[in-house]
Formats: C-alpha cells, sequence, structure tokens
C-alpha cells in the first residue's frame, strides 16, 4: 500500500448496475484506494446493497470508498425490450456532474463500464474531467469484435486463425451491440481503456489492443481475490463438506444468477450429473429478481423423482447464496462446470481448476473459445451452434467423467495450474500485474 497522499486526485467509479459487472469496479476501487486515491462509487441503491451484501462486507471495510446510493426510478432489464431500462439510467447524470463540479479544484478520473457510455458522456467535456473506459469482458472477446467490425479482419493471422470458431456478434448479444463497439472505438474523448485480465492469461490479445488504439489499454486484473483465507467463524456448509472429499474429487457446477434453464434441461444435468458417479456441489438457483434481497429466486427448482436422495451422499444441491470463490480455491475441488461467464473464469483459472463449459448468452461463447481452444484448459460441453438443442444425459456424463477422470481432463488440469501459478506470481511485488497497475496510478496522478 502507498504511504502517500494523492490529494489532486479524485476517482469516480460508474459500473453498469448489474452485478457481474460491479463487482470487477469494486475491486479496482479497493485496489486504487489503497493508494490513497478517494473513490466514489457510484450506482442504484439497491444494487449497492446486494452488492456488499453478497461479498459479506461493511461499509466500514470499504475505507477510502465512498458509496453513492442513488434512487432513481427504474425499469425492469427487461430481456426482450430493454431501452427503458436503459433510459431510466440517465438518471444517474445529474449526480456524476455534481461530484464532477465539487471537485473542480482536482483532478477527476471517471472510470465507467462501457455500456454506460451514454450515461457519462455528459461530463467529458469537463475540463478537469478524463474518462477511462472499463471493459466487462476479456481482451479475447473485445479484440475479436474490434475484428469483426472492421472492413476487412482477413489481414490479421491471429484473428483468422481461430476466426472458424469464433461466433458473430449478432448471435451473441442484443441488437445494436456491433454499433456500440464501433462508436466506443471511436470516441476521441476516452483517455484510456481498462480490463480484467492480465499477461499471463491474454498477453497476446492485451498486445494487439495497444497496438490497434490510439489511447492506453491496461490489463489491471483479475480482480478477484488471489490466497483464500477460511474463516473458521463462518464455515458455509459446502466448504465443511469438502473438508471431508479427497482432493480433486468435485466438480463445482454453477450457470450464474442471471440464467436460466428449461426443467427438461435441468433434468438432464441433474441425471448426467448422477451417472457420472462423481462427487458435486450443484448451485440450483433461479434467476435472482432484481433489486431485491439478495437470494431471491423466481421458485423452487423441481428435481426428477428420488433424484437428491440417490445423491445424497455424493453431492450437494445448493439453493442458497455460495461462496464461490472458497469452493474453487478448495483442494476438493477439481473441475468447475458453468457457463463460461468472464469473472467465473477468472477466478477458475486463478485457483487452477479446469473447466468443462456450456456458454449461454452475450460474451460467452467468445469466453468458450478461448478456454477451449487457445487456453485449452477446458472442454465443451454445449457449444453454442447447438444453444437451441437440449443437451441429453449422455452427453453431460461424458463431459464430467472426461474433465474429472481421464489423461484429456489431467492435460487441462495442469495447464490450468501453470497459469494460476503465473498468475500468482504476477500480483506480488515485482510481478507484472503490480507494475501495471503502479503504471496506471502514475498515469492517473502524473
Amino acid at each position: 500500500m502507498a504511504s502517500n497522499s494523492n490529494s489532486n486526485v479524485v476517482v469516480v467509479m460508474v459500473p453498469f448496475p448489474e452485478y457481474g459487472h460491479q463487482i470487477p469496479l469494486l475491486r479496482l476501487s479497493q485496489l486504487i484506494s489503497s493508494y490513497n486515491i478517494p473513490v466514489h462509487y457510484m450506482s442504484v441503491g439497491a444494487r449497492n446493497q446486494e452488492l456488499k451484501q453478497r461479498q459479506q462486507q461493511q461499509e466500514e471495510e470499504f475505507p477510502n470508498i465512498q458509496f453513492h446510493d442513488l434512487s432513481i426510478t427504474s425499469k425492469e432489464n427487461d430481456e426482450e425490450n430493454y431501452m427503458p431500462y436503459l433510459e431510466s439510467l440517465l438518471q444517474i447524470t445529474e449526480p456524476l456532474s455534481a461530484i464532477c463540479h465539487s471537485n473542480n479544484d482536482k483532478r477527476v478520473v471517471v472510470i465507467h463500464d462501457a455500456i454506460m457510455q451514454f450515461v457519462v458522456e455528459s461530463v467529458y467535456t469537463i475540463s478537469h474531467v478524463e474518462a477511462y473506459f472499463f471493459h466487462a469482458v476479456s481482451a479475447f472477446t473485445t479484440y475479436s469484435m474490434l475484428q469483426q467490425i472492421k472492413e476487412n479482419c482477413n489481414d490479421d493471422a491471429l484473428f483468422t486463425s481461430l476466426q472458424a470458431y469464433i461466433p458473430s456478434i449478432e448471435s451473441c448479444f442484443k441488437p445494436g451491440m456491433g454499433e456500440l463497439t464501433k462508436m466506443l472505438r471511436d470516441c476521441k474523448f476516452k483517455c484510456g481503456e481498462i480490463l480484467n485480465t492480465c499477461r499471463e492469461v491474454e498477453g497476446p490479445y492485451l498486445d494487439e489492443l495497444c497496438k490497434q488504439s490510439a489511447t492506453p489499454f491496461w490489463g489491471l486484473g483479475p480482480f478477484n481475490p488471489i490466497n483464500i483465507v477460511q474463516n473458521s467463524d463462518k464455515t458455509h456448509r459446502c466448504i465443511e463438506w469438502l473438508d471431508k472429499q479427497p482432493v480433486n474429487s468435485v466438480i463445482f457446477v454453477s450457470f450464474g444468477t442471471a440464467n436460466s434453464f428449461s426443467i427438461e434441461q435441468i433434468h438432464e444435468i441433474a441425471i448426467g450429473l448422477e451417472r457420472s458417479e462423481k462427487k458435486f456441489i450443484w448451485v440450483l438457483r433461479g434467476k435472482d429478481k432484481k433489486g431485491e434481497n439478495v437470494g431471491d429466486i423466481t421458485g423452487k427448482i423441481e428435481l426428477p423423482n428420488g433424484f437428491e436422495e440417490r445423491v445424497e451422499n455424493r453431492g450437494i444441491i445448493a439453493r442458497e447464496w455460495v461462496p464461490q470463490t472458497e469452493i474453487l480455491a478448495h483442494p476438493s475441488t477439481g473441475g468447475y462446470f458453468f457457463h463460461s461467464g468472464w469473472n467465473s473464469f477468472l477466478e477458475s483459472v486463478t485457483m487452477g481448476v479446469p473447466m468443462a463449459t456450456w456458454p449461454l448468452n452475450s460474451d460467452n461463447p467468445y469466453n468458450d473459445v478461448l478456454i477451449t481452444k487457445v487456453l485449452k484448459v477446458g472442454l465443451v460441453v454445449r457449444d453454442w451452434v447447438n444453444k437451441d438443442e437440449l443437451i441429453k444425459c449422455d452427453k453431460i456424463e461424458t463431459g464430467v467423467r472426461t474433465l474429472m477422470d481421464s489423461a484429456e481432463g489431467e492435460e487441462m488440469r495442469k495447464r490450468a495450474i501453470e497459469l494460476s501459478k503465473a498468475i500468482k506470481m504476477s500480483v506480488g511485488d515485482g510481478g507484472s500485474q503490480k507494475k501495471q497497475m503502479d503504471s496506471f496510478i502514475a498515469h492517473i496522478t502524473r
């Protein structure tokens, strides 16, 4: 931690108010505040409260970070029509402008989710404000999408070598993402761009982004915890159960709180897990209700008759919040079956856990290519081409068995462990990520 005070700079964080977008910027806020730089974290009040609940932390545990719990009239983030929800976020503009103007004797560094560009653009022209885009996706996804919107992307060997596997923007994202990508690329007011990644994982793609951009790109991640210390006073039942299992014997199954499956597909997953005969922890919650208490779900999901009784000695079905990072860090966890979400991938690879993938939406299919084709630390159970098909239990059984109990799976585990070691070395004193963070802080406090 820096000992000197950087009193000439104030940082304002403007995340997109969804958990997967908020958590990286909260952790970046903690890193920046450790350099004695005050940070203002602005978001919808209910989202901020949810964030702190899920992190199991109180406000006093975030020194030098001031939370602005904004009360805005918010529409539900409807999957079919999301424009009213986005328009309601424009109410953040006024309090953001007020913070910028109240600090007119300092440099105000606004770090905002790239999606929030339409909210933040009103402060771009304030003379003492500098704006930095934060991309909540991987360098690989950012790079691939930038190649896809170019008139000619066939002159880039790095892209063309994987082009057959990379999905189209239109098949993964809501309408307008291609246009948004172009607008962000061409924005003349940005002073730099930040990614939750590191050179050890995505070095070639960070290099290409830096080469092709007029402004700096910083890979300042991973923002997830690196070294996990178990809290013996608050041990979750999943951790207590893992303590009794052999090393690398348990597969952790979780598809994120923003995703859901049909009952028919859930039953196929259940039967596949049962037939694999592997130990498992399966997080089985419906989608979180936006703006309500943590743990609220869309209703209990029914499993095949007798399933829970048949697997009770070798599996846990968790319908509550679970400490995901601690589960992945536990030596008994030997695999992760998940949706290819970027934050979850970083947690898994940081802990040296290989993956079985099931991409569900947005950047997931891009991450899937990185995980299985580039880094080769995972295998595909359901690929994006078959996204509308029911995946039968035999394919799920095969995927789980291959990951947990085969020479192929063991090779993936070895590669994941090597990446984990490199990541952990990078964040220490003299490591590449520590140097990147120091470089960024030197830039904004120059």
